[in-house]
């Protein structure tokens, strides 16, 4: 379980609001829906935005919002929100979704907007290296943040999608704007990069010292023993093919 410990409280002026549209890895969906069942927060108010499918979800025999926020208190006092979504936004519509993202944070006077997203980076199969977290912000008090919390700046690159534009809504209307962006696979749930996150998450804003326990520390080992598997799979492969033409 989460604990305080002897750390100081440090209670926000306004709530911190982490936005979890389904994405890459399944990084935001999966990251977001332990939060919210971690701190048992309450669904608080449904959103309506038109620019999303025209599609209802049904989940034990009854239809369900498309888009929730659900909201509560830490410990600290401090307000969450989490805004969660069944459905990943379409790519024509990612700007009105970030857009009405935006406006529901500062109708809440939100101290942080978070984006915690996976992103999908080209490198060698065969190399093996540590997945890290890196972060951006839209300005210096959301970079002071990723600063104390250890994770990682993003130096140069693209931040694309929902996480991309919010940055840019951020900056527009100085509303303390954070992106957290870890690397994963474009196809498939990932559970050990969002197990990254969850922690990264957590040292930036909860401030809770969160433990996802044997099930994230499993999720990991998994992770590392399918790439080894494929990685020896692959070379035994290619040992076979020469073998067969020699």
């Amino acid at each position: 379980m989460g604990k305080l410990g002897n750390q100081k409280l440090h209670v926000q002026r306004g709530p911190i609001v982490i936005e979890s549209f389904p994405g890459i890895g399944g990084v935001a969906s999966i990251t977001g829906r332990y939060i919210i069942d971690f701190f048992n927060l309450k669904p608080m108010v449904d959103l309506d935005i038109r620019a999303m499918p025209p599609v209802t979800v049904v989940k034990k025999h009854r239809p369900v919002p498309t888009i929730t926020v659900y909201g509560g208190k830490l410990p600290n006092g401090t307000k969450l929100a989490v805004i969660r979504s069944e459905l990943p936004a379409p790519e024509n519509a990612i700007r009105e979704v970030a857009s009405e993202i935006v406006k529901w944070a500062e109708s809440a006077k939100a101290s942080l907007l978070l984006s915690p997203q996976g992103m999908v980076v080209e490198s060698d199969e065969t190399e093996h290296k540590e997945v890290a977290v890196y972060g951006t912000a839209s300005g210096e008090v959301g970079m002071n943040m990723l600063r104390i919390a250890g994770i990682e700046m993003l130096e140069e690159g693209y931040v694309t999608g929902i996480p991309g534009l919010l940055l840019h809504e951020g900056m527009k209307n100085n509303l303390n704007t954070i992106a957290l962006l870890t690397e994963t696979s474009d196809n498939q749930r990932d559970t050990a990069a969002a197990a990254l996150m969850v922690h990264a998450v957590d040292r930036l804003c909860l401030k809770y010292d969160l433990d996802c326990g044997p099930i994230c520390d499993v999720a990991v080992q998994i992770e590392t023993r399918e790439s080894k598997i494929k990685r020896e799979a692959k070379s035994d492969k290619m040992r076979s093919l020469v073998s067969m033409y020699r």
